[in-house]
């Protein structure tokens, strides 16, 4: 047990200090060129070149999943040791102004959430399990020049929870045996770095790398002691277009 917990501990400090040097490489890597976004001909200080008005977003990132804390079971086996799989998420949403320096952001998401176990708790069989959602996010933006960060959370419905006994998800994906006592509404807490790049001289689209962390509120099963926490750490990127 006490080897257990701490191999936890250690898998969890992993993502944690995965996700902090994930932060820090955008802060760093793109807060170097903050001071040649405020500028034209000339030396022009304290030209806004981030959103300030309403605008619209289309993005894309690649999830890193894997399971939080509690043992998921089905077939008489138990499972709480996942590793890291890497899956899709797409989003489309606004960016509204609320206050200086601060938006709403609301977004459309599809999330791909599938996590992968090697083995059962004491040795057996693999797991893959296939768990894909759409639902809303509705965060906070504050930006402190064209770097900002977004705090918020997230409400989702899971539209596949399959799983299957093998190394490969494609056969979770294709499963039909759903996962025990399936969830209909998922909750998480969601915050996240980001830095709009414009991409034009009117500053009126912008490229924007962004880094998330998803943390889950509630199991995708509501079997009790039946526990699959999926924590996110995702990384990708949004083109912002301001409305007219």
């Amino acid at each position: 047990m006490v080897l257990k917990s701490l191999k936890r501990m250690l898998a969890h400090s992993f993502h944690f200090f995965t996700a902090a040097a994930l932060t820090l490489f955008v802060i760093v890597g793109l807060s170097s060129h903050a001071f040649a976004q405020m500028g034209g001909v000339g030396q022009l200080h304290n030209e806004v070149t981030w959103p300030t008005t309403m605008t619209v977003t289309v993005g894309g990132a690649a999830n890193d999943n894997w399971q939080e804390s509690g043992t998921f079971s089905v077939d008489g086996l138990s499972y709480d040791q996942s590793h890291g799989l890497a899956n899709p998420n797409f989003s489309v949403g606004m960016e509204i102004p609320m206050l200086p320096n601060m938006m709403l952001v609301p977004r459309i998401e599809y999330n791909d959430y599938s996590v992968q176990f090697d083995n059962s708790v004491g040795g057996g069989a693999p797991l893959v399990v296939s768990l894909l959602t759409v639902g809303g996010d509705l965060m906070a933006k504050y930006s402190f020049n064209n770097f900002h960060v977004l705090a918020g959370g997230e409400i989702s419905t899971p539209v596949n929870a399959t799983y299957a006994h093998s190394t490969q998800i494609e056969a979770a994906t294709h499963s039909t045996v759903e996962i025990p006592a399936k969830e209909h509404i998922l909750g998480a807490l969601k915050g996240g770095v980001g830095y709009d790049i414009p991409l034009n001289a009117g500053n009126t689209i912008w490229l924007t790398p962004e880094a998330f962390y998803t943390y889950p509120l509630n199991s995708a099963s509501r079997q009790i002691d039946n526990e699959l926490k999926v924590t996110a750490l995702s990384g990708g990127a949004s083109l912002k277009f301001a409305l007219p």
